[in-house]
């Protein structure tokens, strides 16, 4: 009888749990997701309704491994899978998914393993979510993109690149398969060890990188860019992308090359004249002028004592009947002093002669002789008389003092910077051939002018402003101009420096500017495109944010709704069942509790229905309460409504900042307060207790990291004509955001 008893319990037990069973998959049926289970080998055992309505496949060609035939096989699903079920962790990938009528959408596919008390695998659940809108909004996000005229890229948390803008690509003349494989191929193997040691400590520590290289091009010339990379978290802080830029700095970097190029050549020429200087005031002192006369025919010679020194010789041993002048002249110029001489001879007016003499040692010195013949009554020349000096430190300083203007003539005329002098009246000295080319002015035609008579008023001004502060300081200085070329505006920045005389008194200031044009321009598209992601970004944001409440969260509140009248329907005595259902239950609550929160973190609905001084008291009593800090909140009762996206920036600026506080500060206070004057000012501040700001805080204990956060505030600030500033203390932090208020923002 007792076995019959408990034989007619087991039966009801497994009927009551076949029963919770059909109920369960009732309900997964009834849902608009798509979810499945699978054994542990990866094959199918339950595929619910809305997975064979979508494929179209029948509940037999499903089951098993049946399923695996709707997804597409280049995206390698299979393989994926196979290493999961290997692994036993959890899986979550992204592929493609046939639908009934033949279109392929792309699908987020999620499973997580169900353990027995051995914590064996015995059944995987999983859901494929559909992610087709956002894929294209990526693929749009691409292509701008890819217009843009500067090189950009991305890569994955694990520093693998994952994407190549087609500006990147053209310039290193790669395929978009040979730049992923190989993204660092370009760089110049000098340059690479350098770079690479940079980027992956600048990785690990997740802090934006900087870094200057050399990059081939496709026809293989390297040139210089300016390399950024700053990373992109989620609301929790973890690193999801790297985004990445190569800026063209190549003419900024040869113009700063030519410019310290320029002021050595400067102090060379300098150096080289001062010694000149000297040279001519010793020559003066010891090579003094030395004479001599020769009577004819017999040429008797007398020479004057420094003629001795120039020569070299002993007056006391010297032969004046038989002097051996012929004999010091360099061979190659004995035909040169003997046709001079036999000429003098018949001339009346002096003759002028320079030559080379050669001494005892070998030493070569230069000589000008200058003299002229006597004649007799009846024109016979009887007697010669003449000067002689040693030229041979002068004709060598000329000589270097030529090659030295030859270097600089050879800067100025193949320079691609513009260079020029100026008198301290701002009147043009010279100015080289770049400048002549790039504004259509010659040399003539602009030396002697002033800014005033060449450029445009406010140009002219802004030229002279900057000449006046050179001259007043006397120190070299730089400066961003602007050139209104025929093309339009132009950028450069010129280093103007004073020229000094002997007495140590500026005579003339001199420029070499080097047009910034194309950098500033692509900074300026850089900031649109930046700008352009932002509002993509809370777009997808909002649309997310909306999907999981309407939709998802939906669905979840009924699912919760069905598991209680289920839980209800279940006997008292079935404790095993009920206790399921109730797990059950508060899983579904907690999910229900989870995807309310992250979609009013992804975009607070109250924020479009009633403004943002009722959107941000909302999220700081959820804030309080998440994180435990309590946030005074003061504002102005004249804040009333604004455009979309300045309440959305200045709520995107309190939510950043919070979480800021929360991660970095220490701080179990902070304040938010809005006022406003002539202007809206948003300030929001923390409060660090005196045990912590009297203590040591080391250089890696910064309370408020600027990283991609602050990044992303500042442009989001900017792009509403704001001003963000962050003042730091030992004593707290206060990030202050101030816009102008005018009818067109407010």
């Amino acid at each position: 009888m007792r076995q019959t008893r408990t034989k007619t319990h087991s039966i009801d037990a497994d009927e009551a749990s076949k029963a919770i069973e059909e109920r369960l998959r009732l309900i997964l049926d009834t849902i608009p997701a798509i979810v499945w289970r699978k054994l542990p080998d990866g094959s199918a055992d339950f595929l619910n309704k809305r997975f064979l309505e979508y494929t179209g496949l029948s509940l037999e060609d499903g089951m098993g491994w049946g399923w695996i035939n709707a997804f597409h096989p280049d995206d390698l699903l299979i393989e994926e899978w196979r290493a999961a079920l290997a692994a036993g962790k959890p899986f979550e990938m992204e592929a493609r998914l046939r639908r009934a009528d033949g279109v392929w959408r792309w699908f987020q596919v999620r499973a997580v393993p169900l353990r027995d008390e051995q914590g064996k695998v015995v059944k995987w659940y999983g859901t494929t979510s559909d992610v087709e809108d956002r894929k294209q909004a990526e693929d749009r996000l691409r292509l701008v993109i890819d217009r843009i005229p500067t090189m950009a890229w991305s890569l994955r948390p694990d520093g693998v690149v994952d994407f190549v803008n087609q500006r990147s690509l053209e310039y290193m003349g790669l395929t978009l398969e040979q730049g992923l494989a190989e993204p660092a191929g370009a760089v110049h193997p000098e340059d690479l060890p350098r770079v690479m040691e940079k980027w992956l400590a600048d990785m690990a520590a997740g802090e934006p990188s900087e870094d200057e290289m050399r990059m081939r091009r496709a026809d293989g010339e390297y040139r210089w860019f300016l390399v950024r990379t700053v990373p992109f978290r989620d609301e929790q802080g973890k690193i999801v992308k790297w985004y990445g830029t190569s800026i063209d700095i190549d003419d900024r970097k040869r113009a700063e090359v030519a410019l310290r190029s320029s002021e050595r050549e400067q102090r060379h020429i300098a150096a080289q004249l001062e010694r000149e200087r000297a040279r001519l005031v010793e020559a003066q002192e010891v090579a003094k002028i030395g004479s001599w006369e020769a009577e004819l025919p017999g040429l008797n010679v007398i020479w004057s004592e420094q003629t001795h020194r120039i020569f070299e010789t002993d007056p006391s041993r010297f032969d004046p009947t038989r002097p051996k002048f012929r004999e010091f002249v360099h061979p190659e110029d004995v035909a040169k002093v003997d046709a001079a001489f036999v000429a003098s001879l018949d001339k009346r007016s002096p003759c002028t002669v320079e030559y080379r003499i050669v001494m005892p040692d070998s030493r070569v010195k230069i000589v000008e002789e200058r003299w002229r013949a006597f004649h007799d009554e009846e024109g016979k020349p009887v007697r010669l008389a003449g000067t002689c000096r040693d030229i041979t430190e002068r004709v060598r300083a000329e000589q270097e003092l030529r090659q030295a203007e030859e270097r600089i003539r050879a800067i100025l005329e193949y320079s691609p910077n513009w260079i020029f002098l100026k008198d301290t009246e701002g009147r043009y000295l010279m100015v080289n051939r770049e400048i002549e080319r790039v504004f259509g002015i010659s040399q003539e035609q602009i030396k002697g002018k002033t800014d005033r008579e060449i450029f445009p008023p406010e140009q002219a001004v802004e030229h002279r402003e900057n000449d006046v502060k050179v001259l007043r300081a006397g120190l070299t200085m730089e400066f961003e101009e602007t050139a209104l070329l025929e093309d339009g505006p132009h950028t450069s920045i010129v280093h103007k420096f004073p020229l000094f005389d002997t007495h140590g008194n500026i005579y003339a200031t001199g420029g070499v500017a080097t047009d910034i044009t194309e950098r500033v321009r692509a900074e300026e598209e850089l900031r649109r495109l930046s700008g352009e992601l932002l509002r993509s970004q809370d777009e997808e944001r909002r649309k997310i944010a909306r999907d999981l409440h309407d939709s998802t969260g939906q669905d979840l509140v009924a699912l919760a709704t069905m598991l209680g009248q289920l839980r209800e329907s279940i006997p008292s005595a079935e404790r095993k069942s009920r206790r399921l259902l109730s797990e059950c239950k508060a899983l579904s609550d907690k999910c229900i509790r989870d995807v309310r929160t992250l979609s009013y973190v992804l975009h607070p609905p109250m924020l479009d229905e009633a403004g943002l001084g009722d959107a941000i008291r909302d999220y700081v009593d959820g804030f309080a309460k998440r994180s435990g800090i309590h946030v005074e909140l003061e504002l102005s009762p004249r804040l009333g409504r604004m455009e979309r996206g300045v309440e959305l920036a200045l709520f995107r600026v309190v939510q950043e900042s919070l979480t800021n506080i929360q991660r970095h500060s220490g701080s179990q206070r902070a304040k938010i307060r809005i006022y406003r004057n002539s202007n809206l000012t948003l300030e929001i501040s923390d409060r660090i207790h005196a045990a912590l700001a009297n203590g040591p805080r080391g250089k890696e204990e910064r309370r408020f990291k600027v990283g991609v956060g602050i990044a992303g505030m500042q442009e989001r600030v900017r792009l509403i004509g704001g001003q963000l500033e962050i003042d730091s203390t030992s004593h707290g932090t206060t990030v202050r955001v101030t816009i102008p208020l005018g009818g067109e923002r407010m």
